[in-house]
């Protein structure tokens, strides 16, 4: 990198941290100085986060106090703000200007959606140095007062942070829900519980988002079994009254099957069918070639299936934004946020996810042209 485009992209943080008043960056602008000052050193190291030390076991008795419950208000909409795919870099004069203009996107989104949670869904950072990327959305995100769960995508560990220095960073947040889970199925497999309250001190419980780390692309068999077990134990603790969501970065080959079944407008990829809704503008990447092997999940639809999940949740592709219904579950696209790494005019914001006291009663895809925003389309799953 020449010493003008590290003065450049070292001018663009110290403006944007200027007008920020320092949030959502670094820490200040002592900092941004130090880490341009020190970017051949940063980028050369690599840090390692803590492994966990769980260890989970099939014949485990599932307990639900183990997990993580959000209170939901009764007689209230509990409301879910999904956001995924925003690549924050290190050092990356492209990407760290287009992250001013995620920023703002993620900033309007709360102030418009007032979530109660916010899911973040994967490739939260990228390229060769996240370092301080990974310190700048964990800021952000805790700027915000409300309860956020991460999982990792494909591009995370790409850079000189490993999934557990970035999980570290995240959690050490006092509002970051995030859990590792057991390291032999990768970094971030967890559960977190939306709970109402009944006014006579219990709480029922209805909604269960389960998180998956999807890796690049491959889930383990026995993460395949912990999520068998993490659902049927929320079917028995609640007896069957809790809703079940799936959450992961990459999106099950089921979801290209459904697309396959139904009819997409050649122009404008809108698709048609019954409970079928938004648009589909590139191939759906639920598996890539790499050298060593051909990675698809397989199984975890039957798993899926098998514990009566009525809900997928994914990002990863930046192009589709659909939601159908394939086999009695509804699996749904993510709104691509910003503009890091491709995305459509049209589909730039967040996913929104309503939630009254029975489950999910809707979904809508918010996005935005410009300063204008508008809901791309809404789904009423209760209807």
């Amino acid at each position: 990198m020449s010493k003008f485009a590290a003065f450049f992209m070292c001018l663009i943080e110290l403006v944007y941290t200027f007008f920020s008043g320092g949030s959502a960056n670094l820490s200040g602008r002592s900092e941004v100085l130090d880490a341009y000052k020190n970017m051949d050193e940063i980028t050369a190291t690599k840090y390692i986060g803590k492994v966990s030390d769980y260890v989970w076991n099939a014949n485990d008795e599932f307990n639900i106090n183990d997990t993580v419950t959000v209170k939901k208000e009764k007689g209230k909409d509990f409301v879910v703000l999904s956001i995924s795919d925003v690549h924050f870099a290190d050092y990356e004069a492209k990407k760290v200007a287009e992250s001013m203009h995620e920023i703002s996107t993620i900033k309007h989104l709360v102030r418009t959606v007032k979530p109660d949670l916010i899911l973040l869904l994967g490739d939260i950072v990228c390229k060769s140095s996240t370092v301080h990327s990974i310190r700048r959305i964990t800021d952000l995100f805790e700027s915000f007062g409300v309860p956020w769960a991460p999982i990792f995508g494909n591009h995370d560990d790409e850079g000189n942070c490993d999934l557990n220095y970035l999980a570290d960073v995240m959690m050490s947040g006092k509002h970051c829900l995030m859990q590792k889970g057991d390291p032999s199925m990768g970094v971030g497999n967890y559960i977190v519980n939306v709970a109402e309250d009944n006014g006579d001190g219990t709480e029922k419980i209805v909604e269960s988002f389960i998180f998956m780390d999807s890796h690049k692309g491959t889930v383990y068999d026995n993460q395949i079994e912990w999520y068998r077990w993490a659902a049927n134990g929320i079917n028995a603790c609640t007896n069957g009254e809790a809703e079940i969501s799936l959450v992961e970065h990459i999106p099950l080959p089921e979801y290209q099957y459904a697309i396959d079944s139904l009819e997409v407008n050649s122009k404008t990829g809108v698709i048609k069918g019954d409970g079928a809704y938004g648009e589909v503008h590139e191939e759906i990447a639920c598996h890539r070639t790499y050298p060593e092997r051909e990675v698809v999940q397989h199984g975890v639809f039957d798993a899926v299936k098998a514990t009566d999940t009525k809900y997928v949740f994914c990002g990863h592709d930046h192009l589709n934004n659909f939601s159908v219904m394939y086999d009695g579950v509804r699996l749904t696209y993510n709104t691509k946020c910003g503009n890091n790494s491709g995305m459509r005019f049209t589909q730039n914001g967040g996913t929104v996810i309503a939630l009254d006291g029975e489950g999910i009663k809707s979904i809508t895809q918010k996005s935005h042209v410009l300063s204008v925003w508008f809901n791309y389309y809404k789904v009423n799953t209760k209807k």
